[in-house]
C-alpha cells in the first residue's frame, strides 16, 4: 500500500513538473514576440508559410504588373504582388490615392522582354523574404515608368524556361525562345513600333549622381547581319542622351561581330545590360527609369 501511495505521488509529481514545462514553453514563446514585436496576424502566417516553401522564380505568380504600388522601402508591397493568390495582404502606411492599378496597354508603343528572363540582382533587404529581383522585374518597373511618362508598353510575362522546355532547347538557345516572342508580338501588338531586350551584365558597376546611386548600363549592338546600322542608330542616340543627362552611368556601346542577338528581326530591336549581380534593385530603378527619360525624349510617343 506505501509503495503504490510513493509511486503515485511520483506520478503527481512528474505531471506537475510536465504542466510547469508547458507553461514555461508557452511564456517564452511570448516573451520572444514581444521582444521583436512581432505580434503575428493571420494573413502574415500565411506570407511567412508561402515564403518559406516558395522558390525565387515567381515568374508564373507574380503579379509584377501592379508595380504603380512598388515601394521599395516597404517589402510588403512587394509581398503583395509576389503572393497575391493567398489572401489579402495589408499595406501598411500606404495613402488610399497611392492605390492605382495599372492594366496591360491595349495599344503598347513597345514590347519589352528578357532574353535571359532568370538573371538577377542583390535582394539586399529583400533577402529576408526570400524574394530575388530579376530583370524581369526591372523590364516592369521600365513599364512603369514609360506609362508615367505617356508612353504605353508591353511586357513579355511567359516563363522562358517553359518555352525552351517545350522545343528542348538548352539555356544558350534562348534567343531561338526569345524570336518565337517577337514574332508573337508583331502579330498580337500590331502597335508596337520598338523592341526591347532587357539584360543584366555580369559586371557593371556603380555609380552616384547628384547624390542617387545608379547601375551603370550599357547598349549591346549584334553585327551579324545586314540592317545592323539602323539598330546601331537608335540605341546611339539613346545613349548619347543618357551620356549627356547622366554623366558617368553609360558604359561604352559593346560591338558584337559574331551575334544577332534578334536584331536583324526589326530595325527597332534594342538590347541593354542594366547593372550586375552586386546592384540592388534601388541602383536598377534609378537606372531604369532614367532610360525612360531617354525612350521619352528620343521616340515620344510617336
Amino acid at each position: 500500500m506505501k509503495r503504490f501511495k510513493t509511486y503515485k505521488r511520483y506520478n503527481n509529481r512528474l505531471f506537475k513538473l510536465f504542466i510547469y514545462f508547458i507553461i514555461f514553453i508557452i511564456g517564452f514563446s511570448i516573451t520572444i514576440k514581444l521582444l521583436f514585436n512581432r505580434v503575428i496576424t493571420p494573413n502574415e502566417e500565411n506570407v511567412d508559410r508561402m515564403l518559406a516553401i516558395s522558390s525565387n522564380n515567381l515568374l508564373d505568380r507574380f503579379s509584377i504588373f501592379k508595380l504603380d504600388n512598388l515601394k521599395l522601402g516597404n517589402p510588403k508591397t512587394i509581398l503583395s504582388m509576389a503572393f497575391n493568390d493567398i489572401g489579402d495582404i495589408k499595406i501598411i502606411e500606404e495613402k488610399e490615392e497611392e492605390k492605382v492599378v495599372m492594366k496591360d496597354a491595349s495599344d503598347p508603343l513597345i514590347y519589352i522582354y528578357n532574353t535571359h528572363q532568370s538573371e538577377d540582382y542583390d535582394p539586399g533587404y529583400l533577402k529576408e523574404y526570400n524574394i530575388t529581383p530579376t530583370v524581369y522585374m526591372a523590364a516592369n518597373i521600365l513599364k512603369k515608368k514609360l506609362s508615367t511618362l505617356g508612353i504605353e508598353s508591353i511586357v513579355e510575362d511567359e516563363n522562358i524556361a517553359k518555352v525552351l522546355k517545350e522545343h528542348n532547347w538548352a539555356y544558350k538557345d534562348s534567343y531561338y525562345a526569345s524570336m518565337l516572342w517577337l514574332e508573337k508580338a508583331r502579330e498580337k501588338y500590331p502597335s508596337v513600333k520598338y523592341y526591347l531586350d532587357l539584360h543584366r551584365d555580369s559586371y557593371a558597376g556603380s555609380i552616384t549622381i547628384n547624390d542617387i546611386p545608379y547601375a551603370k548600363m550599357m547598349f549591346v549592338i549584334g553585327m551579324n547581319h545586314e540592317g545592323y546600322s539602323k539598330n546601331e542608330e537608335l540605341m546611339v542616340k539613346l545613349n548619347n542622351y543618357l551620356n549627356e543627362h547622366y554623366p558617368g552611368l553609360m558604359r561604352d556601346i559593346l560591338y558584337a561581330k559574331k551575334n544577332k542577338f534578334n536584331q536583324h528581326f526589326d530595325p527597332n530591336v534594342m538590347l541593354i545590360e542594366v547593372g550586375s549581380p552586386k546592384n540592388n534593385i534601388e541602383e536598377v530603378q534609378n537606372s531604369v527609369n532614367a532610360l525612360a527619360e531617354a525612350i521619352e525624349s528620343v521616340i515620344g510617343g510617336s
